[in-house]
């Protein structure tokens, strides 16, 4: 038997001396390693739970601020921002960023069905037209391709809120304002943000853009209109702020407002393409006239993501212009374009609109058959994916 002193037969322990080997020291050994084990079990877990409490805190202010996002924020920006859909709703709501808050899954099953359906007529239509068009971007039959092109099946998706409003046609134009307020609430900046990126209290989330043709006429008409719903709305509250959208002009030959009023802006200069340089004269043949692109306007005024609407008619303009509309980093929720003539690009615009997510809700044509205007919506890729 083995005595406390005699270590010949004490068990193996990685130690340098007889005294680090007894049993005292190895006990002790054993207590510490263990305490040692104990805490580092502990850390990791107050180091989960301290993980799990802050995904949780910035998941939350990220919704605070920055609202829900769904999709690719490349393809919808700052106004893919979406409210929770009630049930029975949630499709309509996905598949326009938000836009449709009150069209049952049902009903929009149907609508996206049809909708598909026709974008396929129109493609096989647009392949046996387009020897109507000229190469060399003359108008060649310009009546005669309109009548079998880009008319009975190219109205291809079913507003069931559109209002004409100064002589354009507007995919429910008050939820175009519900829907830019409910950005504002979710997006309102602290004080310090505001100083960081320039932006003011007063700024809209509803910037309405028209340039050309009945610029002042549609700009008047719809403040009237859009001030007066919100009126109604808020026929028994106080409404400080009835101004639902600002309204910007774009015309180069103008040089004041006949009737200037709050929410209405006008700025001297026109559209042109990107690929273009231009200086135009004005119809006084003396007065020079500025163009800007559609990129740099909205660079220069701090509108990206804010464009609710797009109005324009700039007499064959939109046919050179209408890559720069796609191009913009934060797409423009409705198009509104009077169409002239029948360049050899003609089909390149409605196919770069539609493969862009712009669905045609209206077609409206002039006396002579020449002209026509055209309303689109855009709209998200799931919309398009065929499933229902």
């Amino acid at each position: 038997m083995s005595t406390p002193d005699d270590y010949s037969y004490a068990p193996y322990r990685s130690r340098y001396s007889a005294e680090e080997s007894s049993n005292a020291v190895y006990e002790k050994d054993q207590r510490h390693r263990l305490w040692l084990g104990r805490r580092r079990r502990v850390k990791r877990l107050l180091l989960s739970v301290a993980f799990i409490v802050v995904v949780g805190v910035v998941t939350r202010v990220y919704e605070f601020f920055g609202g829900i996002r769904v999709g690719s924020h490349s393809l919808i920006g700052r106004w893919e921002i979406k409210t929770k859909p009630e049930q029975g709703y949630y499709k309509a709501n996905t598949d326009s960023f938000g836009f449709f808050d009150r069209i049952s899954d049902h009903d929009w099953d149907k609508m996206k069905q049809e909708t598909i359906t026709l974008i396929g007529m129109q493609d096989a239509t647009t392949r046996t037209t387009s020897d109507l068009l000229s190469e060399g971007g003359a108008n060649i039959n310009s009546k005669l391709w309109w009548d079998d092109n880009w008319k009975v099946s190219s109205i291809n998706f079913t507003c069931t809120n559109k209002f004409r409003i100064g002589g354009y046609w507007l995919c429910d134009p008050m939820r175009i304002m519900a829907f830019a307020a409910e950005r504002a609430e979710r997006s309102k900046p602290t004080e310090r943000r505001k100083k960081r990126k320039g932006k003011t209290a007063d700024q809209k989330e509803c910037i309405v853009y028209v340039s050309g043709g009945r610029d002042v006429e549609f700009a008047n008409h719809l403040l009237d209109y859009l001030i007066a719903r919100k009126f109604e709305q808020h026929i028994d509250q106080e409404e400080d702020d009835l101004l639902g959208c600002e309204v910007h002009i774009f015309a180069p030959s103008m040089q004041e407002l006949v009737e200037p009023r709050d929410g209405l802006f006008l700025h001297k200069w026109g559209f042109r393409p990107s690929n273009k340089e231009s200086m135009g004269i004005a119809a006084d043949s003396i007065t020079a006239v500025a163009f800007k692109t559609i990129k740099d306007t909205v660079a220069e005024l701090q509108h990206s993501g804010r464009i609710s609407v797009l109005a324009l008619d700039c007499e064959s303009c939109e046919w050179d212009i209408y890559s720069d509309i796609l191009a913009l980093d934060e797409p423009i929720q409705q198009v509104l374009m009077q169409m002239h003539g029948t360049p050899f690009v003609a089909n390149e615009l409605f196919l770069a609109m539609q493969q862009a997510g712009y669905v045609i809700f209206h077609r409206e044509p002039s006396s002579d058959g020449e002209i026509y205007d055209y309303s689109w919506l855009k709209l998200a890729p799931s919309f398009f994916d065929g499933s229902t």
